[in-house]
């Protein structure tokens, strides 16, 4: 972007500029409400006066940085202020979507990498996060360039925010040596700053290469991972031989177990393994079933992998109070009467009871429905006379539950 230009565009921006940034650094205190609605101003004000839109979206992000710095209100300000941009980078990827391999989108690529140029040692500089928050919009063609343009350019004594997005571009475009190369020759590398990284390597299941970055960026901190350790688990379980189990894996995710980070574990395991990994956790879920978390996912674990029996167990061991049942529970119980009726039968006749000594209107409604859920599995199993008769004594042990009797035989009727 030439000086004649950049000067038009504040001529234009000029005001806008100006009462968004006094209004970013004077209040005491913004919402993300607020700023979120400050971000809309912005945009409405680019969208009205500038063309190309990418021009004016990345003189506000310069504009207000330049001011901060220059008054020295980064520091105090730097949240808000950083939260302000993520906004503008939506709606300028957004924007950039829509010139997707087209001549803007090369622009735009070239000024933001010359952008990256000028403030090389600057570890504050915004450009480095919009330069990895847009490499997805970028066509083949301008990832190129850019490539180009960072093979001359030296990094020697680059900020670290910027040795990071540089990193992240270099992994992005298929080029993991060079990617690594960089982050080794890093400074005070923390496991968080390059979560983005291990993810990318996650998604495209280098299981090899995040258990080879993990030992040459943290050699010393095995067993203190971080945000990390969850991509760690995931590489050893991925990659074990098909009859092993990393248990050292399992005895982490016990300590906050959670059925979706079991999935992601075992999502590359054999049966064969799975099984075993089974065989180690359920065991040790039974003797937490105090807690309520715990028991959610003992439950999601018995209904995926059909454990029938212990769900018929659990159910009468653990479950005081039928009306109160999460979905999940529901889920598990329907798959029981569904798949083993057999085993639903005493989990039904005993919530019969639990339900109707609690003696509400609202337990023998619940109750009275268990029993019509009774009706249906004995008609499953071909045991219409044992109803029958499970009926009558059911009618008469409880002939002075009048207000039962009545919501049994109501629903009886339908």
């Amino acid at each position: 972007m030439n000086q004649h230009l950049r000067d038009s565009l504040a001529m234009q921006l000029g005001p806008t500029l100006s009462a968004t940034y006094r209004k970013l650094v004077s209040s005491r205190y913004f919402s993300p409400a607020h700023l979120e609605v400050l971000a809309l101003e912005a945009k409405r004000s680019v969208e009205a006066t500038v063309e190309p839109h990418w021009r004016g979206y990345m003189l506000f992000i310069k504009t207000i940085y330049a001011e901060a710095q220059t008054e020295g209100r980064w520091e105090a300000c730097e949240r808000r202020l950083e939260h302000f941009f993520e906004s503008i980078h939506s709606y300028l990827l957004t924007y950039l979507r829509q010139l997707s391999a087209t001549k803007e989108e090369r622009l735009y690529g070239k000024e933001i990498v010359k952008q990256l140029k000028a403030s090389l040692k600057d570890d504050q500089s915004p450009w480095p996060k919009l330069l990895q928050a847009s490499l997805p919009v970028f066509s083949a063609a301008s990832l190129e360039a850019i490539e180009q343009s960072f093979a001359k350019a030296s990094f020697d004594g680059a900020a670290k925010q910027v040795r990071l997005a540089a990193s992240y571009f270099y992994l992005f475009i298929g080029k993991e040596l060079q990617a690594l190369q960089f982050l080794v020759a890093t400074n005070n590398l923390a496991t968080y700053d390059v979560e983005n990284h291990f993810m990318l390597l996650a998604k495209r299941g280098r299981h090899r290469q995040i258990q080879h970055w993990l030992s040459q960026l943290f050699p010393d901190q095995k067993s203190h991972l971080g945000s990390l350790q969850r991509y760690a688990d995931e590489s050893e379980t991925a990659l074990q031989p098909a009859t092993s189990v990393h248990y050292g894996t399992w005895d982490r995710w016990l300590q906050a177990p959670m059925f979706t980070r079991f999935e992601q574990l075992v999502a590359a395991m054999g049966q064969e393994q799975v099984s075993s990994v089974l065989a180690y956790l359920l065991p040790k879920l039974e003797e937490r079933l105090y807690n309520e978390a715990t028991r959610i996912v003992y439950v999601q674990l018995l209904n995926r992998y059909r454990y029938f029996d212990q769900a018929r167990d659990y159910f009468l061991l653990y479950e005081k109070n039928p009306l109160s049942l999460q979905p999940p529970k529901i889920e598990l119980l329907e798959a029981l009467a569904t798949n083993r009726p057999e085993l639903a039968l005493p989990v039904y006749h005993q919530f019969v009871v639990r339900l109707v000594e609690k003696r509400s209107r609202k337990h023998y409604v619940a109750a009275a429905e268990y029993v019509i859920g009774l009706k249906e599995l004995y008609r499953v199993l071909g045991q219409h006379v044992r109803y029958t008769e499970y009926i009558g004594k059911l009618k008469k042990v409880y002939k002075t539950y009048r207000a039962f009797i009545e919501e049994l035989n109501h629903l009886e009727k339908q």
